[in-house]
């Protein structure tokens, strides 16, 4: 269980670090295709070097765990652009709308079926984890 600051100033320099951490990440990713010239961008590269860390640390430290939380309660914010946007493509012709709508149905099945394969795994690693320390 990750330690909880009873005090603001503790969570707050959690929260910081935590912050710290994602921009780190962030500008590593960025360096790294940017000296590399790939043509994956750099947010995407400093997610798996994110990934790939805390795969060897084997755990999410309490700030990340902090900052990714406010992250995901403000990810409709985050596609809201993107949303907007399609208002701007009705210039399309049928075939264009079929093929953006087929993508999205697509993209939506293999992201839902990938979270519940995940969530599985998880769960039965948990009841596993229970059951070998008789809890």
């Amino acid at each position: 269980m990750p330690p909880k600051s009873k005090s603001w100033p503790g969570k707050a320099l959690h929260w910081l670090l935590g912050a710290g951490l994602l921009l780190t990440f962030d500008f590593a990713g960025r360096a790294l295709a940017a000296s590399l010239s790939l043509s994956v961008p750099g947010p995407v590269l400093g997610m798996l070097l994110l990934l790939l860390a805390l795969m060897l640390y084997g755990r999410v430290p309490y700030g990340l765990g902090m900052v990714a939380e406010q992250i995901l309660r403000l990810l409709v914010l985050i596609f809201l652009p993107a949303t907007v946007g399609i208002y701007f493509l009705r210039d399309l012709s049928g075939g264009d709308w079929f093929a953006l709508i087929a993508a999205m149905v697509i993209g939506t099945l293999i992201s839902l079926t990938l979270t519940a394969l995940l969530l599985n795994h998880l769960i039965q690693r948990r009841t596993r984890r229970r059951g070998k320390h008789g809890q």
